[in-house]
C-alpha cells in the first residue's frame, strides 16, 4: 500500500523517557502526543477537542516553547481516550518547503 502523506510522519516511542522532557497541551489540557510530522499531529486525549482554531503547545523544559495553531479534522473514540488528528497546514504555509 503507498502512503499518500505529503510529509514524513515521526512517531513518538510511548515506552520512552518523556518527549525530550516535554509536555504536549491543547488549550490548556495535557495530551499524548502519538506522531507528528511538518503538516500535523495526532495525540491522545481526555477531551474531544472540536474548537477552531486550537491552540497547541510543546513545552521542552529548559529549552523553550512552541506554540501552534491547528484545526481538528478526525476525533475517533479509542476505549477512554480520544484520537484527535491536528492539522497544521492552513494556518501555516508549506509551499516552499520540499516534499521528502
Amino acid at each position: 500500500m503507498k502512503d499518500s502523506r505529503r510529509y514524513q510522519r515521526y512517531t513518538v516511542d510511548r515506552n520512552a523517557d518523556k518527549l525530550a522532557d516535554g509536555e504536549v497541551t491543547i488549550e490548556g489540557e495535557l495530551v499524548q502526543l502519538v506522531d507528528f510530522s511538518l503538516s500535523g499531529l495526532c495525540v491522545l486525549s481526555k477531551i474531544p477537542f472540536t474548537s477552531e482554531p486550537i491552540s497547541v503547545s510543546v513545552e521542552f523544559e529548559k529549552r523553550g516553547r512552541i506554540d501552534l495553531i491547528g484545526k481538528v479534522v478526525r476525533a475517533v473514540k479509542e476505549e477512554d481516550m480520544w484520537r484527535i488528528s491536528i492539522d497544521l497546514t492552513e494556518t501555516y504555509k508549506y509551499d516552499t518547503l520540499r516534499k521528502v
